[in-house]
This record gives structure tokens, sequence and C-alpha cells, in this order.
């Protein structure tokens, strides 16, 4: 699987071996950005995916998913040889080093803030700087950038003006600057240098220019003010455990996947990353979903950074729905309803996995678990002390009446699978739903009146334990009537529904440990059994799911299995390969990244389990100290 990266395909305008690495391993890849859109960047040098202006923009960099029609911009050496990468300690820049026969050659990448940009009027434009560097030796470096738009070729090449080169997309220009000689040809840069030791490369990227000039100097000190803005965002950091690494870099990426403007977070910056390699469940996940930005937010507002969560729920409590709901499931960074779904038949799709999808129709669907994880991201909120408004509890007042009304109809659950159900999961969200409305109530209206919320979170208890509970199986099920397994049905424990020691979810987490994991990752659930899916093997239809993977050493730690807990993790932050990103799914059997990367799920459930395994090993160390 791995040999087909170093196939040499011809380079429909050069008809010469293509100068990247095609579809370089999502694990081999870092991210840069500046919180209103983002960049991956391979680990051989090449930026192959970007969309401008925004998360949600068109697709300018898009060799990700069509390596010939999508376009790329790869600095690096001449050889096509994958490094490795790291960031810079706690900023977003990130590094790739590359030790060779001939030398050592390390590349940085930063996209620029606003704040470091060269003047005030210059805030709206998307800039990325890279510098090459020859640390030992003399190394043949190569330049190569082939714009595109949508996956479609410019109407017109590179002109050239004394301050680089630039050229016209659809209502949107793009500016290159480089401190070495390049040469135009068609809708391509290129050009090559021998670097010698301690000599480097110096180029900026503008899309949406202002013309201003680049020089070495401005370009390593916009790089240096953006590492100081990440150095700096981290000071209101604080980690309730002992190793804050991985965790201060999920607030970095839930910071920056924050859509500067307004406020929305997204799912992840890409779209139709596939699932499985050569298969067709591919999303867009450049959206908000009400889901994956609360239980996010929440995350980030109990390691002291609320300030994110606040400009959530402020923009939150502005969106409207087209269904009668509170909520919609998911919106598009500036607060759009309706982000129809559309496919790009033209485009490959990575290692020829189709169908590339534009928009997603999931916002059509109903979804209460959506509602719960916005309840408990606001009580997160007001528990730490963040600036509550009026306006936050119309919002949990509004989820929790419809709760009240609609929670014994089924919906499409967590999943958005096709065809709606009596899932147990949204049942379980119903009752977190209320639970947390009760709570804020509690703590912030003590008169108002809490019997109709109070009496239905009872009722839906008693229905999830008597319908939801399979003793034949031994095991929550994943939808009432039903014996097949979901793993949604760990966030029982998870969400506080139940203990973590209760008999039925001990039993439950390993019902799911014994049939839906393979190597210890966890997938959602059996395709075998689920209404609406193909019927597949486990493991044939999609990879193992990482916030399930999470959720389990977070039932785990709660169960008090704390060394379970830490292995799981241990071995999901060994396949990051130094980036310490997570994507949407991994390959159980050969440890690929697959999937929507970087994923704010899987993020925020990293970060979730490993606060509980940090709890849960404080209660054991204070149980054994007082039998002492």
């Amino acid at each position: 699987m791995e040999s087909a990266q170093f196939n040499a395909p011809i380079d429909p305008l050069l008809k010469a071996p293509a100068p990247v690495v095609p579809y370089a391993p999502l694990n081999k890849h870092g991210l840069v950005g500046d919180r209103r859109t983002a960049a991956l960047i391979a680990a051989d040098g090449t930026l192959d995916w970007l969309c401008l202006p925004d998360y949600d923009g068109a697709i300018g960099f898009g060799a990700l998913l069509d390596w010939a029609k999508g376009g790329y911009w790869r600095l690096g050496s001449s050889n096509r040889v994958l490094g490795e990468q790291r960031y810079i300690p706690e900023t977003f820049v990130l590094e790739t080093r590359w030790s060779l026969p001939q030398g050592e050659l390390v590349l940085r990448d930063a996209m620029l803030w606003p704040e470091t940009k060269r003047a005030p009027e210059q805030a709206h434009v998307r800039a990325i700087v890279r510098s090459l560097r020859c640390i030992e030796g003399s190394v043949r470096c190569r330049f190569d950038l082939q714009t595109a738009h949508n996956f479609e070729p410019p109407q017109s090449g590179f002109s050239q003006h004394s301050s680089g080169f630039s050229i016209q997309l659809p209502e949107l220009s793009i500016r290159v600057w480089a401190s070495v000689p390049l040469e135009p040809d068609l809708s391509r840069l290129h050009g090559e240098i021998e670097l010698h030791k301690d000599q480097e490369l110096w180029t900026v990227l503008d899309a949406g220019a202002t013309g201003h000039g680049w020089s070495i100097e401005s370009a390593r000190n916009a790089l240096d003010q953006t590492a100081r803005y990440w150095r700096d965002w981290l000071e209101r950091f604080h980690s309730p455990t002992g190793d804050a690494g991985n965790l201060k870099r999920t607030a970095m990426i839930v910071h920056l996947l924050t859509h500067s403007p307004g406020g929305a977070v997204i799912a992840a910056p890409t779209t139709s990353v596939p699932e499985r390699l050569g298969g067709d469940w591919n999303a867009d996940y450049r959206f908000s979903w009400v889901r994956d930005a609360s239980l996010a937010l929440g995350i980030l507002a109990k390691l002291g950074a609320w300030e994110d969560t606040e400009r959530y729920l402020q923009w939150i409590v502005e969106r409207q729905s087209r269904f009668g709901h509170p909520l919609q499931v998911l919106y598009t960074v500036r607060g759009e309803k309706r982000p129809k779904q559309r496919e790009l038949k033209q485009v490959a799709g990575y290692r020829a996995s189709k169908p590339v999808r534009i928009g997603n129709h999931a916002y059509k669907q109903q979804q209460f678990g959506s509602l719960a994880f916005l309840a408990d991201c606001s009580w997160v909120f007001l528990n730490e002390r963040g600036p509550w408004r009026e306006e936050y509890w119309r919002l949990i007042r509004r989820c929790a009446d419809y709760v009240v009304k609609h929670w014994t109809q089924p919906d499409n659950g967590i999943w958005e699978l096709a065809e709606p159900q009596h899932f147990v999961h949204s049942k379980v969200l119903c009752w977190v739903t209320l639970d947390r409305a009760i709570r804020i109530a509690e703590k912030l209206h003590s008169a108002y009146d809490l019997s109709a919320w109070q009496a239905e979170r009872s009722r839906i208890r008693e229905d999830i334990m008597q319908k939801g509970w399979n003793e034949q199986v031994g095991a929550f099920c994943q939808r009432y009537g039903a014996q097949n397994l979901d793993a949604a049905e760990l966030l029982i424990s998870v969400m506080d529904f139940l203990p973590g020691d209760h008999p039925r979810v001990l039993s439950t987490i390993d019902r799911i440990a014994e049939h839906l994991t393979i190597n210890g990752l966890v997938y959602r659930f059996d395709p075998m059994s689920t209404p609406g899916v193909k019927s597949v093997a486990l493991g044939e239809m999609e990879g193992a799911f990482l916030p399930c993977t999470f959720w389990l050493a977070c039932a785990y730690a709660k169960a008090g299995r704390i060394e379970k807990a830490k292995a799981i993790l241990d071995s999901v932050e060994r396949l990051t390969a130094g980036t310490g990103l997570f994507p949407e799914a991994v390959d159980a059997r050969t440890g690929l990244f697959l999937g929507n990367t970087p994923l704010l799920f899987s993020h925020a459930e990293f970060v979730r389990a490993k606060l509980q395994i940090a709890i849960a090993k404080e209660a054991k160390d204070e149980s054994l100290l007082n039998a002492a």
C-alpha cells in the first residue's frame, strides 16, 4: 500500500515525472493556519491543500485530492523524499527536516496572522511564509508552484513585476515572491538552486494581495511575530495534568479552527478525505457542527482559555433553523443555513477515493445530540466562571423545552445515518440536555419552575434503562429493540448518565471492547447490523473512529481502569509522527490515517480522556493515602 506514493506519474504540463510525492500519507502532513483558512503541508515540502479566502472557500491548492488538477506548492530537495515533521514548541510554525546523503535541510512554514502583516490595510490578506535552509553539506533544491481554482486551470498564466509574480484567479489575486529567480510556465512557477551550508531560500505567497513587496527581512520578522503570537496566546493555558504537551497542541488547534471574524468553529479544514481508501464515505467537514464546536469549546474552557467559548456562544445564539428545531446540525462559518451538497465528478480523489463532495446535506437532519453538547458546553462555561449572558439562558431553555416535547421521536443519531431510529445514545443525550439545563437553572434562576424538566429527565432515564439495555447481549445496544452494539453507548458514562463503575456500564464497555475494536482501536458500529449502511465486515467500510477510541479511554478511566485508559492514549499518540495532529480515523491494521484531518472532534475527545485519567489517578492516590 505504501509503495504507491513513490510511483512517478507523468506531470500533464511538463510531460515528466511529477515533482511531488503524489498523495503522501495523511500522517505525513502538518498544518498551518490563520483562523480564516488553513493549509496542509506534506513531509516532502508540498503544500497540497488550501482553500481561499476562507476554510470553505475556493480550493486554490487541492493536490491532496487530485495531484494533477488540484494545484500545489512544493519547496524542498530536488529528490522527492519525505522528511520528518514537528512544530517549533508552543507555536504553529511547522518544521520539516530532511537528513540526506548530500546534506541536511530544514523547511519552516507559517501562515501569518493579520497583526503580523505589513500594513493595516492588508488584514484581509492570506499570507504564507516559507524558508528553506541548508544545515549541513550542499543540496540541490526545487521550487514548484502550480495554481488552480476548484480543480480548473486559470485562464491566464503568471505575470512578472518588480516585486515578484502574480496570477488572477476568479475573484482572487495571488502574488508570489521568492529570494531566488523563478521561471513562469503557464499556471506554474518553478526554479532550482544549490543551497550550501547556512544558505537559505525565502518565499511568500499572498492571496488577495495589495501589491506591497516582501524582503528576506520582512518575511523573517513576520514568521517570528507569528511564533510570538502563539506563545502569547498560550500564556492563558493551564494544564490540570503533568503532561501539557499534547493538551496545548489541542488547545491551539481548537483556536486555529475558530473562524476569527465571527466565532464559528469548523469540524476540519478538509473535504472528502476518505474514511477508507477507495471507499465512498467521503464528506465535506469545512463547516461548523454544533456538536463538535460545543464539545471542543467546552473542553477549551476547562483549560482556562474561555474567550473563544464566549465568542462561540455569542455566535450560536444568533443562529436560526430552517426546520423548526432550536438549532440546525451545522452551519457555514458565516452562519448560513444551506451548505448544499454536490459532487465534483472530474476530481480523482485521494488515492482514487471518490466522490469528492462540496457541501454537506446533514444540515437537514434532526440530531438530538447537538443540543446536548451545547448545553454541556454552556454548563462548563458557566462553571468555569465565564461571563454569562441572558441570551445563553434563553437558548438553553429553548433546547430543553424542545427535548421535553420531542425526545420520544426517532432521529438520525450522532453518526448522521439516513434512516431515523430510536438510537439509545440519542435518548441519553436528550437526558443530558435536560440535566445540564437544570444545573444551569439551579445555579442562576432558583425561582424557575423546573418540575417539567425534572419529570421528563426521570422519564427518559427509565425509558433507556428499560428499552436500551439488552440482557441477552449484556450491554446497552445501538437502538431500541436491537441486539447490535454502537460505540456511542460509551457516552452513557462519559456524559455522566450513569456512574463509570455501574455494572451495566462495565458490561457495555467490555462488550464494545470485545466486538468493536481491532488492535485496540474502536469502530463506530458493525455495518453488518446497522440499517442504512453497506453490509460489510467490521473495518471494511471505514477506519477506526478516533473519538470512539478516546471515549473508550475515558470510560475506562471513569471505571477506575486507569492503565487501560493510558495505554489507549499512548498507542494513538505514537501514530501522530511528532505533529500531535489527530485525524478522523485510523486503519487499525496498518496505522495509516484516514478521513478529514485534523478533526476537531478527535482532539476534543482526546483532551476529555486525558483530563479524566488525571482525575481518576488523583482520586486513586487520595484513596490510597487515606487507607494508609
